[in-house]
């Protein structure tokens, strides 16, 4: 395994020049962010689990919203999950929001709203790693702890010139040696920002403005002209498409809607159209039936295609029909889901639903829309 080394010419002299350089630009440059307005631990918190695997353009609003109803750790951990997944509904991996929910629990039960300046005490809570945890420690109490992530591993792998993949292996760990080696005394929090901000605004994937970068005069690969080689490219991942059936199954009125259970591998307890993967050859309209006789034990006859959805799941290519059907005959009750209600589909938007199924479930309470089934 590769250690941390300074490349030649570095010196403690030329780190403490660089920290300086980076506080300075960030000082100037900084993007004025919501959870920036002060040093509130519950704030930084909730915007660094939000702002994993997701843009900072798609979290601000987000984040606003969701301090607006869940302002102080006691509140979010007095609320109802249900609420909590309806205020994430679109920022996907809800599996962070659940984590936060019950690590709210925990906090709460224990401090109330003062939540402690104790490394020990978040590393235990759900969904806090090492990310999570200097992020916070640093940001909200400037602890001596680093943090990597997509671009401050960029940043560090190009200033020391480090050629291997900073995001596994023998890389991952090189990277976060090198990210607390880098760290200064005073302004921890400031200096972690500072690295994610130069990745997102200067030193980009592709095209690096190197010409505008504070500390360019001391990036090995930019001296060595290497920034398109470091980091090496993210290995793509073949994807697999899959074609699903969504089933609409109206009674008189009122639609289906089915919960998830809580250990589901994906959107779990969040409520959904029943919906499955078609079988090879199989025509849509004998998918409804099968699926919907799988998934709720009720028989029904299938009506017209409402809308077609394509989306994406880690590396799955969904082409998701969905049609309308009317129940037949059963009773309704699914060894796959936790729950199952008959809603009016303009009580759709209170339920926490998946990206694509809220777009189903816009598509059925359309004003215009007239109800097509015979």
């Amino acid at each position: 395994m590769p250690e941390f080394v300074l490349p030649a010419g570095w010196t403690s002299r030329t780190l403490a020049a660089v920290r300086r350089k980076l506080l300075a630009w960030f000082d100037a440059h900084r993007r004025d962010l919501p959870w920036r307005a002060d040093r509130d631990p519950y704030r930084i918190w909730v915007s660094e689990v939000m702002l994993q695997q997701t843009t900072v353009a798609a979290v601000v609003p987000y984040f606003e919203r969701f301090l607006a109803s869940f302002p102080t750790v006691a509140a979010l951990a007095a609320a109802d999950e249900q609420a909590v997944l309806r205020h994430w509904e679109g920022l996907g991996y809800y599996r962070r929001a659940r984590h936060l929910h019950r690590a709210a629990k925990d906090l709460a039960a224990a401090h109330g709203d003062a939540l402690p300046d104790d490394p020990a005490v978040w590393a235990e809570l759900p969904g806090v790693g090492p990310y999570i945890l200097g992020a916070v420690m640093s940001q909200a109490f400037d602890r001596k702890l680093p943090i990597v992530e997509a671009n401050s591993l960029r940043v560090l792998s190009r200033w020391f010139g480090y050629r291997g993949d900073p995001r596994e292996g023998a890389g991952k760990k090189w990277v976060w040696k090198a990210a607390a080696a880098v760290l200064p005394t005073a302004r921890v929090g400031d200096f972690n920002q500072a690295l994610m901000e130069l990745g997102a605004l200067v030193c980009s994937p592709t095209a690096p403005a190197c010409g505008t970068c504070p500390v360019a005069k001391w990036c090995e690969a930019n001296r060595l002209g290497l920034q398109a080689q470091i980091p090496p490219a993210t290995k793509a991942k073949k994807t697999v498409e899959v074609r699903e059936v969504a089933v609409v199954i109206r009674d008189g009125a009122k639609v289906l809607l089915c919960r998830r259970g809580p250990d589901a591998s994906r959107w779990a307890n969040m409520w959904e159209v029943p919906h499955g993967e078609a079988v090879a050859g199989e025509t849509v309209e004998a998918a409804v039936r099968r699926v919907a006789r799988e998934l709720t034990r009720l028989d029904v006859t299938s009506g017209p295609e409402l809308v077609t959805i394509r989306h994406g799941v880690t590396r799955f290519a969904i082409t998701m029909t969905c049609l309308e059907a009317i129940r037949k005959a059963g009773t309704y009750h699914s060894d796959f889901y936790a729950e199952g209600r008959w809603v009016d589909p303009h009580d759709l938007k209170d339920y926490p639903v998946s990206s694509p199924q809220r777009r189903l479930a816009d598509e059925l309470t359309r004003a215009s829309r007239q109800l097509r089934l015979i």
